[in-house]
């Protein structure tokens, strides 16, 4: 497949592992033309568990997914996750440079690169160095510095690192699959292109995707991302607990968590029982539907928190203007947003792609929110102006190679 109107993602999580195809059409707009999820059983919040077992969902979900649209997959983005993600926000500058000459893309690709320069090692392997801020001549608040004069350039980003080994072992599983690697992406940023509008991100906004196995938590404000974090519970915690309070299996757990479960406990009828399967001689057991919700209700409740404590953590003192946009699978949980109104300050709202007409029904749903999110940085980010950028390394001593850099420096900002 060399068609670069055709995209390709690629969402290997805890729950499903999920493959879409689009094509860009003469106006501009995609299409989604393929599809494929299989359930998940080699990942453990967001980490590869077993190789073998996520090399075949890959394959059996590209196959569906090949299928429906009618072309050969070669090469995808793919999402990633976990808690051995981390990131930096770093500032570089380029000092002495020829006051008469404009500030050019050759200027911009290597302060931005040096931002990475001294903060990584050969364990971190360099997902995004996302440009927040640029300054020219001290002189900051500079969108897009291309063709303007100066004697010194700087740059703020956000740069973002996996875990060598997780990312490698990722990959690995998508080449046994057949496919080669078009990027990894970090899945919040993946998210945030699907239902985050530029609106929100200008004014400031916490987007949380809630998924099987892990919980994303980013921070947008002045159009640009501000922090990061992966909290390592999410979904599966949650029929975890269930599993275990009601001595149940977690299949049956998950099961009745879809189809009984809600976030306000006092807003299900105290009558109402769940039937659930037991071990052993203990055929079924029946419990309140109000306790069954009410265990359900703590892990979700404290996962909000968990996502609420992450202001304070960089470095803001009160929530941005913008509020909570809550995505990933289980923001389909009946009452999660009350139960979000109650933690969390300003408003809140469900992140759905519903906005765009591209997307399918059956993908119309905020559990799709990553891959939908893949697909449109594929078609937004593939021939961007610097696409070294977000996959520059650094080299084994943690600086970047060659005189290219010499009249570049790095300060890490506190």
């Amino acid at each position: 497949m060399k068609n670069e109107n055709i995209q390709v993602a690629i969402d290997v999580g805890t729950t499903k592992v999920c493959t879409l195809i689009s094509k860009a059409e003469a106006t501009g707009a995609l299409r989604v033309i393929g599809s494929g999820t299989v359930p998940s059983r080699g990942m453990q919040k967001g980490i590869v568990s077993n190789l073998s077992e996520v090399q075949q969902e890959i394959q059996a979900s590209l196959r569906e997914a090949e299928v429906q649209a009618g072309v050969k997959v070669t090469s995808a983005y793919v999402g990633i996750t976990g808690s051995h993600v981390s990131y930096v926000n770093c500032r570089a500058s380029m000092d002495n440079r020829p006051n008469g000459t404009p500030i050019g893309s050759e200027d911009i690709a290597q302060v931005v690169k040096a931002c990475c320069a001294e903060r990584t090692g050969p364990e971190d392997r360099v997902l995004h160095v996302i440009p927040r801020d640029y300054g020219i001549d001290g002189n900051w608040g500079v969108h897009d510095p291309i063709g303007m004069y100066g004697s010194s350039l700087e740059v703020e980003s956000h740069v973002v690192m996996a875990d060598h080994t997780a990312a490698e072992n990722l990959v690995e599983a998508l080449r046994r699959s057949g496919v080669s690697l078009r990027g990894l992406v970090l899945e919040p940023l993946a998210s945030a292109e699907s239902t985050l509008s530029r609106d929100e991100k200008e004014m400031g906004v916490v987007l949380v995707d809630i998924g099987g196995g892990t919980t994303d938590v980013s921070i947008f404000l002045e159009g640009s991302i501000w922090h990061t974090n992966i909290i390592p519970a999410a979904g599966f915690q949650v029929t975890r607990d269930i599993s275990i309070a009601f001595t149940t299996f977690s299949l049956a757990a998950e099961e009745a968590k879809l189809r009984f479960g809600h976030a306000m406990p006092d807003e299900v009828d105290e009558r109402e029982q769940v039937r659930l399967p037991g071990f052993g001689n203990q055929s079924y057991t029946q419990v309140s539907r109000r306790d069954f919700c009410s265990v359900i209700s703590d892990r979700v409740g404290e996962l909000l928190r968990m996502a609420r404590a992450e202001v304070g953590k960089a470095g803001l003192e009160n929530a941005p203007a913008g509020g909570l946009v809550l995505t990933g699978g289980t923001a389909n949980l009946p009452g999660i947003r009350d139960l979000a109104g109650e933690i969390w300050p300003g408003p809140v709202r469900t992140g759905m792609p519903a906005s765009y007409t591209w997307v399918p029904e059956e993908l119309d749903d905020p559990a799709f929110a990553t891959a939908l999110g893949l697909l449109l940085w594929d078609a937004r980010h593939s021939h961007a102006a610097f696409p070294a950028v977000a996959k520059a390394k650094p080299a084994r001593n943690g600086s970047l190679v060659g005189s290219l850099f010499n009249r570049v420096t790095l300060r890490s900002q506190a």
